[in-house]
C-alpha cells in the first residue's frame, strides 16, 4: 500500500512540476501541460487499483486498464496517420500566378509579430515584391494577451518593408483558422477580388487550411513557410495541429464549420 501511495504521488507531482514548467515556456506549454494530464491519468489509475481489494473493483480497475490501452493504441495509430497528412501537405501546393494571397495570422508579442508569424510575411513580403499584381489578404483578430489585432500588426511589418498600403486588406474578427479562412472568402467576395487564390502560411498548418478553403468550393493553392528552428517549437506545433486537425474531423462530422 505504501508503495502504491509513493507511486501516486510522485506521478501526481510530476505532473504538477510539467504544468508549472508549461506556464513559464509558452513554446512548449502544449506538449507539457498534455503530458501533465496523462501522469494525472496515470496516478488515479494507479490509486484505483490499491485501496479496493474485492473482487469487483479488481474487475473495474483491470477493466480500465484494457480501455487505457485500447485508447492509447488508438491515439498512437490516429497520431501516425494525421502527422503523415501533416506532413504530406507540409511542401505546399504554390502557383506563380496567383492573384490573391490569404495570409493567416498567428500570435504575437505584445504589438509584434511571433516568430511564427514572421516566417509567414517573410515569405508574403517575397511573393509580392516579385508579383506587384497581387494583393494579400491579413486575417487574425486581437488575442487577449496581444496590443493589437494581428492583421493589422501584419499590415504594419509588410508596409515596413515597402508593400504599398493598397495592396493589403484586413480581417480583423477571426478568432481560429476556421474564421480565418470564412471570414476572408467572405472579404473576397465583398471586395470583388478574384483570380487564383493562394494561401499562406506555416508548414505545418497547410493541410488544414487548405481542407477548409475546400468547404467554400475553392481549391486554393498554399505556400509554406519556414517552422522557425527554436528550441521545441517545432515539436508544438507539429503535435498541436495533430489535435487542430482531430478536432476540424469531430466539428466537419457535427456539421460545425467554426
Amino acid at each position: 500500500m505504501k508503495r502504491r501511495k509513493s507511486i501516486c504521488v510522485g506521478l501526481a507531482l510530476t505532473a504538477a512540476l510539467l504544468f508549472i514548467i508549461g506556464r513559464l515556456a509558452p513554446p512548449v506549454s502544449f506538449i507539457l501541460n498534455l503530458s501533465s494530464l496523462v501522469f494525472v491519468g496515470m496516478a488515479f489509475l494507479v490509486w484505483l487499483t490499491g485501496p479496493f481489494e474485492s473482487r469487483f473493483m479488481k474487475n473495474i480497475a483491470k477493466a480500465i486498464w484494457i480501455s487505457a490501452g485500447v485508447f492509447i493504441i488508438i491515439g498512437l495509430v490516429s497520431f501516425i496517420w494525421i502527422e503523415s497528412l501533416i506532413f504530406g501537405g507540409s511542401r505546399g501546393n504554390p502557383t506563380d500566378s496567383a492573384d490573391v494571397l490569404v495570409v493567416l495570422g498567428a500570435g504575437l508579442n505584445g504589438d509584434r509579430p511571433s516568430a511564427v508569424l514572421r516566417s509567414r510575411l517573410d515569405v508574403t513580403y517575397d511573393y509580392m515584391a516579385s508579383h506587384p499584381e497581387a494583393v494579400a489578404v491579413l486575417t487574425g483578430s486581437q488575442g487577449s494577451n496581444e496590443a493589437v489585432t494581428e492583421a493589422s500588426a501584419m499590415e504594419k511589418y509588410l508596409l515596413e518593408k515597402g508593400i504599398d498600403k493598397s495592396r493589403l486588406y484586413l480581417e480583423e474578427e477571426a478568432h481560429n483558422t476556421a474564421q480565418n479562412i470564412k471570414f476572408s472568402v467572405a472579404l473576397m467576395e465583398k471586395l470583388g477580388l478574384e483570380g487564383e487564390v493562394m494561401v499562406v502560411s506555416s508548414e505545418f498548418h497547410l493541410y488544414r487550411a487548405e481542407k477548409i478553403f475546400g468547404r467554400f468550393g475553392i481549391e486554393a493553392y498554399s505556400l509554406p513557410a519556414p517552422t522557425p528552428d527554436i528550441g521545441l517549437v517545432p515539436l508544438n506545433c507539429y503535435v498541436r495541429e495533430y489535435c487542430s486537425v482531430v478536432v476540424m474531423g469531430l466539428k466537419d462530422f457535427m456539421g460545425y464549420d467554426e
